[in-house]
């Protein structure tokens, strides 16, 4: 029978059974703009590692767009990923899985890619001119006694690699959660369906951030130092939690589906009000409380607004949207994660002296990262040993076949009516068959 070709798409149910190829595409699009921020903070007169001396002050308010909500929906996908991976293990291997894909990652950046870049801060910012293989085992060391010109670097440093520290430790603290009491989940997705239903969905969230913002970040401002960062711990642990617990509900998704438009409403107004605050009050070093106050409030609306229109035009459009590139890059964005901002500072290191036109010297940056994260990411895949430390699945596609049994006629002397016979098998052969579930 010959089935009638769908005119409309419909976006399929969010389920365990189902690859949430919308939460790809998200995954993929938030570190892509991780990439163009780190490009793009060469050029802006905000701190940081290295500068052009070709600065671009108006490069900021661009950049200001993504920042407040790129992270929050980071957490917010890798607590689905974790959800959906424990659909399929319990919660000890599911910390083991997930230690063995984050943890080597961590360890080979922080010992391997991340002293690149801060040996060229050093090398700028502190005259050091010992040498690369000398400042490695300086870092190695946790020598500080070379910084004899302003302040000295925290060193060891897992630096940008934050993120996947973070990561793991809230995916380890739920494990550890759901070993103790295995019906804590259920428990917290009845109280989470009911906290967030109807409009709840969108104000509670906002409310949160606003108060995680207006409070928590007086005493604790952002440091992404693991022990004293307890206003980020609050807002990205809860997105992860929240990632993990509504990860299969499909009515959480379908009513950010519904409101994508007014979402992006609201956070087009909510960026506009945020950006025309920076610029009129740009260079005034204490604009007046009521100003900053009710930039607090707006920048809680604009994250979420953002995260909640991101879902809903994601999974109105993007849901079940698969190929060749979505799974390239759905493999391909942790390693060029993992060097990314290393690249982009080497790079920068040997351009900036040069004094080359602006133009010419960002479509050289830009390519040069592009092409280094490529490299890096084509060479890992190839070198299986390679995997675990840039975070790419110990896969077996470069092992030999192995056998499986086709069926045939039972010969005369079975008592069962097929018989089986070898067949050559690859674990790659039925990726299209299995390519529908959760990973």
């Amino acid at each position: 029978m010959i089935m009638p070709r769908m005119k409309h798409f419909e976006p399929p149910q969010a389920s365990a059974s189902t690859r949430r190829t919308d939460l790809d595409w998200l995954r993929i699009a938030a570190f892509a703009l991780l990439i163009l921020f780190h490009i793009g903070m060469f050029y802006v007169p905000s701190d940081w590692v290295i500068k052009s001396p070709h600065l671009v002050p108006w490069l900021q308010y661009p950049m200001d767009w993504s920042s407040p909500w790129r992270l929050l929906l980071l957490f917010i996908v890798s607590g689905a990923a974790t959800r959906f991976m424990s659909e399929k293990l319990n919660a000890q291997a599911l910390l083991i899985s997930r230690s063995a894909r984050l943890l080597p990652p961590l360890l080979f950046a922080t010992l391997f890619v991340v002293p690149f870049e801060l040996y060229a801060q050093a090398v700028m910012r502190l005259h050091y001119g010992d040498g690369l293989l000398s400042f490695w085992r300086d870092y190695i060391g946790a020598r500080s006694d070379f910084c004899t010109v302003g302040p000295c670097p925290f060193i060891p440093s897992w630096d940008y690699m934050w993120f996947v520290a973070y990561l793991w430790i809230y995916t380890a603290l739920l494990a550890v959660l759901l070993i103790v009491a295995p019906s804590v989940r259920d428990r917290l997705e009845r109280a989470g369906r009911h906290a967030l239903a109807g409009s709840r969905l969108f104000l509670i969230p906002m409310a949160a951030l606003i108060f995680g913002r207006l409070v928590l970040r007086h005493f604790w401002p952002e440091t992404h130092d693991l022990l004293h960062d307890w206003y980020l711990h609050a807002i990205y642990a809860l997105c992860f939690l929240f990632g993990y617990l509504f990860a299969t509900d499909a009515a959480i998704w379908d009513r950010f589906t519904a409101q994508r438009h007014r979402m992006l409403a609201i956070a087009v107004v909510s960026y506009a009000l945020y950006a025309a605050y920076n610029w009129y009050y740009a260079g005034v070093p204490q604009p007046p409380m009521t100003a900053r106050l009710a930039m607090v409030s707006d920048y809680g609306i604009d994250q979420w607004a953002w995260v909640a229109a991101a879902f809903g035009y994601a999974r109105r459009y993007l849901a079940g949207r698969d190929g060749p590139a979505r799974r390239y890059l759905t493999e391909a964005i942790f390693p060029y994660y993992i060097v990314h901002q290393t690249v982009i500072v080497m790079v920068a290191y040997r351009l900036a002296p040069l004094h080359l036109p602006l133009i010419t010297e960002a479509a050289i940056l830009i390519a040069a990262t592009v092409i280094g994260c490529a490299l890096t990411y084509e060479i890992a895949r190839r070198v299986t040993w390679l995997h675990p430390w840039f975070g790419l699945k110990w896969s077996l596609a470069q092992s030999k076949p192995v056998r499986r049994f086709a069926a045939t006629t039972a010969p005369p002397w079975s008592p069962y009516p097929l018989r089986f016979r070898p067949a050559a098998f690859h674990p790659t052969a039925q990726s299209s068959r299995y390519s529908h579930r959760a990973g």
